[in-house]
């Protein structure tokens, strides 16, 4: 059964009221909780999980793993405390309590927001670039694009730099859009082949001028990033690698 997903419209959601619909024991002993809805971030788009706990009565789930299936099933992975004679800790059609983890979901969400900074800024640059893949993650933050290399590589690099800055020194108001893929191109500049059926058609959008189908958490305000800096530009074989970090976690 597919799970209700708060955070896609939502922008800081943390707690949550849910009913267990699966549980399953792991080998490794720890619990799989599937829920009618959740709060839970599960890692894709690379943007890394959330953590938190779930509690039933007087037994609370460490979450450390959350994963969305093909079927729009997610899945809450954790090791289990207080009583569990008789069974696992928690039961299925339990009324449980989700809390994620704020400080892990704000510093995932101001990666993961800044790469669609880095975006807007080579927009606005009219940088001749398709958008591909990205990582938000402390130890690896970049967006690649196909696109020739550009013959100054450093000058690029700086401006796009000082592009992000006078972006996030603006500010804006973001807002989210559900609507069918077949019309996000009216919104966005670049529309994946590739959008995971698994879950609502959505985007995100940016002061209303920059859209983003996208489904994972975003700040409501650039300036709630901070400090982005661009270190480095590679282009191999007609890929642009533009890598980025934000002041106090990267």
């Amino acid at each position: 059964m597919a799970t209700e997903l708060l955070y896609l419209d939502d922008f800081d959601v943390l707690n949550a009221s849910a009913k267990v619909t699966s549980v399953t024991v792991l080998d490794d002993g720890r619990l799989d909780i599937e829920l009618d809805r959740t709060c839970f971030y599960p890692r894709g788009g690379g943007q890394d999980w959330d953590t938190g706990t779930i509690r039933s009565g007087d037994v609370t789930v460490e979450i450390d793993e959350v994963r969305l299936d093909e079927n729009g099933t997610v899945h809450h992975l954790g090791q289990p405390g207080g009583p569990t004679e008789g069974g696992p800790a928690v039961s299925e059609g339990a009324d449980v309590v989700l809390e994620v983890d704020a400080d892990r979901r704000s510093l995932n969400t101001r990666l993961h927001s800044a790469g669609h900074i880095v975006d807007l800024a080579v927009e606005r640059l009219g940088l001749p670039w398709v958008p591909g893949k990205g990582a938000h993650y402390p130890h690896m933050s970049f967006v690649e694009y196909s696109g020739g290399a550009p013959e100054d590589v450093d000058d690029v690099r700086r401006r796009i730099e000082e592009e992000v800055a006078s972006i996030i020194q603006a500010g804006s108001h973001n807002e989210v859009r559900f609507l069918p893929v077949a019309e996000m191109g009216a919104y966005c500049r670049h529309v994946p082949d590739n959008i995971p059926p698994n879950k609502p058609a959505r985007i995100v959008l940016y002061n209303e001028a920059f859209g983003v189908p996208c489904g994972g958490t975003h700040v409501r305000d650039v300036r709630e990033v901070g400090a982005l800096s661009i270190p480095k530009i590679k282009a191999r074989k007609g890929v642009v690698k533009v890598s980025y970090a934000v002041e106090g976690i990267n």
